[in-house]
């Protein structure tokens, strides 16, 4: 039995919420500027899952992946120019984050894309691999996160996961990726263990996930990651396409936007919130800064987005 379920989603906010309902735990935040427009979907038959994830606009996920799920995802446009796992580029036909002892994700998504993620219990995995007559796979699988199959492989998996499809059954997956992971199959070790710069990235968006209010400063971030300014700015500038103060601003505004659309929930607004107020309150000092900065990214004022949320 099919059980499938589809949303919208307009801000960070949003998707982290939608994808709750689904018992996964992603904080997500928006790179490229512009109003955020996407959708997301979760298909389910027996023990596999399948989410499908596009959006208009870069968007970075880190979350945590429970030890007894295996997760494939690929990339089913060819939008792969921002695309990344685990820090790494993201090559054409390929699968990625498969290997059992990854337990967090950490991926990169271009705007235009459509990812989809293949969710299935380990033991079932483990299960499919064994089936290799060569009884390497577990080896292979244990030390590489990313696979390139044939063309008509690629293809063949896009048809049968079609978004706009029932689920096949399972065991017409299970023979498909059997097929990807044994006969001409190219792994790569990229991914297993992050490179230094991608886990310094990842030790930043989580500081900027758990300090949505502390004041932006580079020189505390350096002491904080015990990494130099020089490498936090090159890093956040290779993998993420934009410095360090704007991956953190950005972050923040989706907070505020958040709680512009929720101004009665803000605890410590006694008074009638305002604009002013709920910005300062996560950091923002600069009126005329943040309102600039806020409708370059929502397209709006954020007077605009308290009104709509105090007339509802």
């Amino acid at each position: 039995m099919n059980a499938s379920h589809r949303f919208s989603f307009r801000s960070t906010s949003e998707l982290v919420e939608i994808v709750k309902r689904f018992g996964i735990h992603w904080q997500v935040a928006q790179i490229s500027k512009g109003p955020l427009q996407g959708t997301i979907s979760l298909q389910r038959r027996s023990d596999i899952a399948v989410l499908q994830l596009s959006t208009n606009q870069i968007i970075t996920v880190l979350g945590a992946r429970p030890r007894s799920t295996t997760c494939i995802a690929y990339e089913r446009t060819n939008h792969l120019s921002d695309h990344s796992i685990r820090g790494e580029a993201v090559s054409p036909f390929s699968l990625h984050g498969f290997t059992p002892s990854i337990t967090e994700s950490f991926f990169k998504i271009s705007a235009g894309a459509e990812m989809t993620i293949v969710m299935m219990g380990l033991e079932r995995f483990l299960q499919l691999i064994a089936l290799d007559p060569a009884s390497r796979l577990r080896q292979t699988i244990d030390n590489s996160n990313t696979l390139t199959v044939l063309p008509e492989q690629f293809h063949q998996l896009m048809r049968l996961l079609d978004p706009n499809r029932e689920l096949p059954h399972p065991d017409l997956l299970d023979a498909l990726l059997l097929e990807c992971f044994s006969r001409d199959a190219h792994f790569q070790n990229q991914g297993v263990t992050l490179s230094t710069r991608a886990a310094l990235m990842r030790d930043l968006l989580a500081w900027g996930f758990e300090n949505r209010d502390t004041p932006i400063s580079l020189d505390q971030i350096s002491g904080t990651l015990f990494a130099s300014r020089s490498s936090i700015v090159q890093s956040c500038r290779e993998i993420f396409g934009v410095g360090p103060t704007t991956l953190l601003k950005q972050i923040r505004l989706h907070e505020v936007h958040r709680a512009l659309n929720n101004p009665l929930e803000m605890p410590l607004l006694n008074e009638r919130p305002g604009v002013g107020a709920i910005a300062g309150l996560h950091g923002f000092t600069s009126g005329n800064h943040f309102a600039r900065d806020y409708r370059a990214m929502f397209g709006e004022a954020p007077s605009s987005t308290l009104q709509r949320a105090m007339a509802a």
